[in-house]
């Protein structure tokens, strides 16, 4: 959104739309909340709309009742707005700043023993709720402010505090809560005989004043009146060197591995409603049935969410082949008259620096026809020719393939104990390509001094090879493109990304399949999935 609409947009949201698994968390477990509302401001914001009116009884995990989960649902059925992206420098940002603010205030809100700490860290922790909601609207718009918060109103047409004073009003906070938000930017002498609970206020105001003095500001207030919020909150400048204590790393609430976005995850409505249903009807054989129906809605959400993506990148990739198929075909045609011309010319060519000019053609040739052959082995593998091949016979092949990679780069390949019922059905020689290039996958990520471990297990009649490599792993974007030809998360020194692909491909036509396994350890993992043979079965040689 572009020029001065963008504050009034954001002023005009109707939520800021919790991520996925806060939103389960809502449907499943309301009585225990904090972690969630403490790692998602746009759930502490949702929930503090039915807050209790006095601040001393404000808890994060208060019991919310069919009321929260319902307007959820409505809201996320109504309108797309109000998600906020992670990824924005201006919302990262205002995390990292709502944290400390929130850790400081819960400390002097103890210290002082004047007003409720959670009810500080709460607010606290809101902020930077108006940059919130214009990264809601404009990710863009938000990061182009940071640093330079006298220009907020020219770049959005409101300020921060202008954009939280209207939706603390149109969300109908508290009045503890929105008093405090909506003045926060005023000094202690304006704020004190206009807000609702004067303590908070200061509380909350000198947290973000200090979150502000020693870290990335956003512009949020000044520290004109640091000293006079002390006094009046009975903190001594003796007790501040503790108080300002590094705060601990934030730790995180946990996750389903579901997309953040609930608008990408359509069963979250349902589960909402069915959680309001259950509320509704206060019987407890009821509520009993329905939560156990909550349970299975939400593995059942699980499951989709799995499924969907693997169907997402599978689809991607066949029609990928489809393309390198046609595309291959088409330069395989002209490339060999290239190479065919400029051998004829070669056998001619009397002048030195013409002949290495030829000679350099015909290299780049033959390395763009290698570059076809990979890609035609993705695109249209041979068609199989099946058998039993024994997993030992299976992986001391690949060690003959990849072992002198190893070594050149100082990798240390860890020999597995294969189980001796360890047969896999397949073509004996696409199955070698394809677990050699996840091995050399995992040699060429783990680097000098690294290490690559393979396993094999039996599970319900599929042989699965399992390879673990100590590199850095994938980040999210890495993990998506993975199994995209030509990708490669490194910057230098990178392949041709095809080595992957391959591979899931020839597992593919084979009943096999090759996927990324995040483990629980830390390690990169990626899984081989085979059909096993039959017990007894004799093993291709």
């Amino acid at each position: 959104m572009a020029g001065q609409g963008v504050g009034r947009a954001a002023a005009g949201l109707p939520w800021l739309c919790p991520k996925t698994d806060s939103l389960v968390r809502l449907a499943e477990a309301p009585a225990g909340l904090a972690p969630a509302s403490a790692a998602d401001p746009a759930l502490l914001a949702f929930l503090i709309r039915f807050a209790p009116p006095s601040s001393s009884e404000f808890t994060f995990n208060g019991p919310h009742g069919a009321t929260a989960p319902q307007l959820a649902a409505a809201l996320l059925s109504a309108t797309t707005a109000g998600w906020v992206p992670g990824e924005s420098p201006a919302v990262r940002q205002a995390d990292d700043l709502g944290y400390r603010a929130a850790v400081l205030a819960r400390r002097f809100a103890e210290r002082a023993g004047r007003t409720n700490s959670e009810a500080a860290a709460a607010l606290a922790r809101l902020a930077p709720l108006g940059w919130y909601a214009v990264a809601a609207v404009d990710p863009a718009a938000a990061a182009s402010a940071l640093g330079q918060s006298t220009v907020q109103n020219q770049l959005w047409g409101l300020d921060h505090a202008d954009i939280v004073r209207r939706l603390v009003s149109r969300w109908r906070f508290p009045a503890w809560a929105a008093d405090t938000l909506g003045a926060l930017g005023l000094p202690w002498a304006a704020a004190r005989p206009a807000v609702a609970d004067p303590d908070l206020f200061a509380v909350v105001r000198l947290a973000v004043i200090e979150a502000e003095r020693h870290g990335p500001a956003l512009g949020l207030t000044d520290s004109s009146d640091r000293d006079d919020l002390a006094r009046h909150l009975g903190l001594a400048e003796a007790d501040f060197p503790t108080l300002l204590a590094p705060p601990p790393a934030e730790v995180s609430a946990g996750g389903s591995g579901l997309d953040l976005n609930p608008h990408r995850v359509p069963l979250v409505r349902n589960l909402l409603r069915m959680a309001a249903e259950a509320r509704r009807r206060s019987g407890a054989g009821l509520v009993g049935r329905l939560e156990a129906r909550v349970d299975e809605l939400h593995t059942a959400l699980a499951a989709v969410g799995r499924a969907d993506a693997a169907g997402r990148r599978d689809a991607k990739l066949a029609g990928l082949a489809e393309l390198a198929a046609g595309a291959g075909h088409e330069i395989n045609n002209p490339l060999a008259v290239i190479s065919g011309q400029a051998q004829r010319l070669l056998k001619t060519e009397a002048d030195p620096d013409r002949a290495d000019a030829l000679r350099s053609v015909v290299r780049q040739t033959k390395r763009i026809a290698d570059l076809l052959r990979e890609l035609r082995l993705f695109a249209r593998p041979p068609a199989p020719v099946r058998g039993a091949v024994a997993a030992a016979d299976l992986l001391a092949g690949v060690w003959t393939d990849v072992g002198p990679l190893a070594d050149e780069r100082g990798v240390r390949l860890d020999r597995p104990v294969v189980p001796p019922a360890a047969n896999a059905v397949g073509d004996p020689d696409q199955l070698r390509r394809a677990v050699g290039a996840v091995v050399r996958n995992a040699v060429e990520a783990a680097g000098a001094g690294g290490w690559v471990g393979v396993r094999c297990e039996l599970d319900a009649g599929r042989l699965r090879v399992v390879v673990d490599d100590s590199g850095p792993g994938l980040s999210a974007a890495a993990a998506e493109h993975a199994f995209d030809p030509f990708y490669s998360g490194r910057s230098a020194g990178r392949g041709r990304g095809l080595g992957l692909p391959t591979a899931w491909r020839l597992a593919r036509e084979n009943g096999g399949d090759v996927r990324h396994e995040p483990s629980p350890s830390g390690v990169t993992r990626f899984v081989v999935t085979l059909p096993a043979a039959p017990s007894g079965g004799r093993a291709a040689a």
